[in-house]
């Protein structure tokens, strides 16, 4: 029952309506899936592994997948997630390092797995990896039909962002609009890794 108060790693803003089940300063409370790439049912917090990295769960909004079907503000948090100098992912992951050596960063959307087309999900959401620069599909997962994790964790409709720390203690909660909030977050918790290489190689 551990909580964590507000500090440099546990935000004090976070807008905790939008995901009521993943309360801030507390273990992250995994609940039902289903991973797009195989139809298979997992639990979404048994995917943390213990490997170092901060976990970004874009909950999605209820647009249909896909970067050009409907407005969507997931489409948009993650178009800014990838290419946005001010993204967590471009300041704080070391020049040469994979994309995801960082930031774990997953999507979970609010249609069942067959209404979820992989070719058309936001590349942020399929890091390429490995020697062979694979693309990863771990990373996309639906509702489950018999438990909809967007009920059971009391999300919003509207998406929400939920940041976990590598410990798996939940440590933001904001909405998929809320870039400049999350970049902020971000720059106190961690240093800016290609700055510091810049300064470090001079």
């Amino acid at each position: 029952m551990t909580e964590y108060a507000p500090s440099m790693i546990v935000s004090g803003d976070a807008r905790q309506e939008l995901a009521t089940g993943f309360p801030l300063g507390k273990r992250f409370k995994s609940a039902p899936v289903v991973r797009v790439c195989d139809a298979n049912p997992v639990h979404l917090g048994h995917e943390h592994r213990a490997d170092g990295r901060w976990r970004i769960y874009a909950f999605a909004d209820a647009a249909a997948a896909g970067t050009g079907a409907e407005a969507s503000a997931l489409v948009d948090f993650a178009t800014w997630l990838d290419d946005s100098p001010e993204s967590p992912i471009n300041v704080h992951t070391p020049d040469g390092a994979e994309r995801g050596s960082v930031f774990d960063v997953k999507v979970v959307y609010q249609q069942p797995h067959t209404g979820v087309d992989l070719a058309v999900v936001p590349p942020v959401f399929l890091p390429r990896v490995g020697p062979f620069d694979l693309v990863d599909t771990w990373h996309v997962f639906a509702t489950d039909p018999g438990v909809d994790i967007f009920g059971e964790r009391g999300i919003s409709r509207d998406g929400a962002i939920v940041v976990v720390r590598p410990d798996h203690y939940v440590a933001h909660v904001l909405p998929l609009t809320a870039t400049d909030e999350l970049a902020a977050f971000f720059r106190g918790a961690l240093l800016p890794q290609r700055v510091a290489a810049e300064a470090s190689a001079r």
